[in-house]
């Protein structure tokens, strides 16, 4: 027969106990998807106008992600994080503790040959980044009002 009087339990004792042992258990965590939507290239697109100034500036963002990805790669003291919008945006996502993982679309087809080298060359830069492992942080989570 089994005493019920001892209650000796890996469980916090009260509800007050159990309630800030769950609040220290959560993590803040933030998942940014981003289509960068590629290169553009003018001259086999042919656009004019609009999206001529749109495709300008999607090239820049990306050069400047790619500047970016490099200063990190070749571990310079700084980082041009604000010479975009974008990498200015991104900035805790590709730096510090994040994960980063890139997704290049290529086509096998030769007509897009220079734009598919152009992403691979892209892609192997964003793959010389090296950072030290990822740190888990417990942030506590303020009690609601009750």
């Amino acid at each position: 027969m089994r005493d019920n009087t001892s209650t000796s339990s890996s469980r916090a004792s009260s509800p007050t106990q159990l309630e800030a042992t769950e609040k220290m258990k959560q993590v803040k965590t933030r998942l940014q998807l981003v289509d960068l939507a590629g290169s553009e290239c003018v001259g086999m697109s042919g656009v004019t106008g609009a999206a001529l100034r749109e495709t300008s500036f999607i090239n820049r963002s990306l050069s400047a992600l790619a500047d970016v990805l490099g200063a990190i790669a070749e571990q310079r003291s700084h980082v041009p994080y604000r010479n975009s919008k974008l990498t200015h945006l991104l900035q805790d996502s590709i730096g510090g503790d994040a994960k980063l993982l890139v997704m290049l679309c290529i086509s096998p087809d030769q007509k897009y040959l220079t734009e598919s080298v152009q992403s691979l060359g892209f892609g192997t830069r964003a793959r010389q980044v090296q950072r030290g492992q990822v740190k888990k942080k417990n942030f506590p989570v303020p009690s609601k009002a009750k």
